[in-house]
């Protein structure tokens, strides 16, 4: 009886302690947009600290040369970064209701600062960062790699056609997947809970397990082919028979093999 007194007694100081801190944050951060600039990235947000906003910076700038290396990106601007400190907030300027991160072009993202005081289980902020970042990476490709074959000289009659081969040709399986591995968002329970549901690439098209079994679908690629695939892949619009010489189920089958022997 005394052990459960004990447990009770700290369990009631624990969620003593969540709240304060989560008071004493909300008094603190400042709740109106702010501005960080650095060489690549203008980083407006709200409802975070500064000293949080400058390490994100930080952590996005230290990554930039990296990703954009290994996709073999072309010459990209300052891309406009907008956090937001709560899921509301973010909604309202999104649109967007089950996500917490978007990219709006090659030159922008947005994605809320997920911590303990605004999710159940909140991911790891500075990986969401790039996993957005990359994604406006590879709209950058795609589109300098569209220009070849679309043409025309009006950027809105341009826009609606890229939009169209975009949704149309690149598999949202790739699209996930490249940027699941760049920010290095994988886990190993996840990836056996995925892999359980025997998915094929297509189905992964249209399932969230992408998200948890994405990062091996790249680390495979890469070990296999070495990483110069990966650019290779992502111009070619994600066609595995083009770029790698054999046929979509030959692939899942290595795939497959390489998760039964890793996970």
């Amino acid at each position: 009886m005394r052990k459960y007194k004990l447990l009770i007694i700290l369990l009631g100081i624990i969620i003593g302690v969540f709240y304060v801190t989560r008071t004493i944050r909300t008094f603190t951060v400042k709740h109106k947009a702010q501005t960080l600039e650095s060489e690549h990235f203008i980083i407006s947000y709200d409802g975070i600290y500064k000293s949080e906003a400058e390490k994100l910076s930080e952590h996005l700038e230290s990554n930039y040369a990296e990703i954009r290396t290994n996709l073999k990106d072309v010459k990209h601007g300052v891309i406009k970064v907008f956090v937001y400190g709560s899921q509301y907030k973010f909604n309202v300027a999104t649109g967007l209701e089950n996500a917490n991160g978007t990219s709006r072009g090659p030159n922008e993202f947005h994605f809320v600062w997920t911590n303990w005081f605004n999710s159940i289980f909140p991911d790891d902020p500075l990986k969401t960062a790039l996993h957005e970042f990359t994604h406006c990476v590879q709209l950058n490709i795609l589109i300098n790699k569209a220009k070849e074959t679309i043409t025309i000289q009006n950027r809105t009659e341009f826009d609606k056609q890229f939009d169209k081969k975009f949704a149309t040709e690149y598999p949202r399986w790739l699209w996930e997947s490249i940027s699941i591995f760049e920010a290095g968002e994988v886990n190993s329970l996840s990836v056996k809970y995925a892999k359980s549901k025997n998915l094929t690439l297509a189905e992964l098209n249209h399932s969230n397990q992408i998200y948890n079994i994405g990062y091996t679908i790249i680390e495979y690629l890469t070990q296999k082919w070495g990483n110069d695939i990966l650019p290779k892949l992502i111009a070619s619009f994600g066609n595995i028979e083009k770029t790698l010489n054999i046929s979509t189920k030959e692939f899942e089958k290595g795939w497959i093999a390489f998760l039964e022997e890793k996970y």
